[in-house]
């Protein structure tokens, strides 16, 4: 049984272990020359912005990962099949994300992984999600907002794990282009996931122990990624934390929340969904200045800092709107 007290003494012991890694991890990633590629060839004013911040390294996602899977493992994470199939959303997904930075700075072009094998890889693990939790008693089943009630998915259960699990990814990663704006905005939502998994049934109980690592760790990291970042994520971590995100929501059965929850990271992802939409359908107009849409209001001229607290507090506030409308 996982107390309150339990879940604290996790996400500190998270939190502190992130802290004392941290400086060594970056020393050897810098070392490593694992810096993070130039992006936005095609936006000159963030190229021309990118270019008078220092280049900082990439992968920062491993000892953030890293961490939190230990951490996890040690408060009794791994001792029920669901925690299993958390450590196998964050491994998996997250060892795509590791191949694809390391093609980003070691392969031609820097140009990593395509973005359709991306997609196909997270689908893949999110059907093998899907399918190792269609029997327990946490999977199949999903709470609709609003409505006070739960449905059992049947068929459609694989099919919506393997959506929900591959967008919550995706859009983290997308979420995941200025210092400190993923990670923070990931620490909000795990942590209210947390708390409704420590007042919701047995099952859902010992996720908690996930939930308080993993936002621990996210809090840890911002230590060294807050601006300006002295590391990034990369696509292993958002990618990783991300599956994990979404995994946690599915086995607490509260991924349709997350349209709520995590309404920043769904904000982002549409807006790319969007702008690429108009682009192709309207004879390339744009809806946007730049997309996601962190970028659409650094090149109006809003200062990166306050981009990130602005949408940290709109995460916040999003957080608070789905705690006080979830009965």
């Amino acid at each position: 049984m996982h107390s309150l007290s339990d879940a604290a003494l996790t996400f500190l012991a998270s939190l502190l272990g992130c802290l004392a890694v941290g400086r060594p991890a970056i020393r050897v990633l810098a070392h490593a020359q694992c810096v993070a590629p130039v992006r936005y060839e095609d936006c000159a004013p963030l190229m021309a912005y990118q270019r008078t911040k220092p280049a900082p390294p990439t992968m920062g996602g491993l000892f953030v990962l890293a961490v939190a899977i230990l951490v996890a493992a040690a408060a009794g994470g791994l001792g029920h099949r669901d925690g299993w199939l958390v450590l196998l959303a964050v491994a998996g997904v997250g060892a795509m994300g590791l191949l694809d930075d390391y093609l980003k700075f070691k392969g031609p072009n820097a140009v990593g992984i395509r973005s359709l094998p991306k997609l196909l890889v997270t689908l893949a693990v999110g059907a093998m999600v899907g399918l190792a939790s269609s029997g327990s008693s946490s999977g199949g089943t999903v709470e609709v907002p609003w409505m006070e009630r739960t449905v059992r998915l049947g068929w459609a259960w694989v099919p919506f794990v393997m959506l929900v699990l591959s967008s919550s990814a995706h859009a983290v990663n997308l979420t995941d282009g200025l210092d400190g704006l993923a990670a923070g905005c990931l620490a909000t939502v795990l942590v209210v996931l947390g708390l409704w998994a420590l007042g919701g049934t047995a099952e859902g109980r010992v996720l908690v122990p996930w939930c308080a690592s993993l936002a621990g760790a996210c809090v840890g990291f911002l230590w060294f990624n807050g601006f300006p970042a002295s590391v990034v994520l990369g696509d292993v971590g958002a990618l990783g934390l991300g599956a994990a995100l979404g995994t946690i929501s599915l086995l607490t059965q509260t991924a349709l929340w997350l349209l709520v929850l995590g309404g920043v990271f769904v904000a982002e992802a549409s807006s790319v969904i969007l702008q690429v939409a108009s682009y192709r359908w309207r004879n390339k107009r744009r809806i946007f200045r730049v997309a996601p849409l962190h970028h659409h209001f650094q090149v109006g001229g809003m200062s990166e800092p306050k981009v990130i607290l602005r949408f940290w507090i709109a995460g916040l506030l999003l957080a608070m709107a789905a705690v006080a409308f979830r009965r």
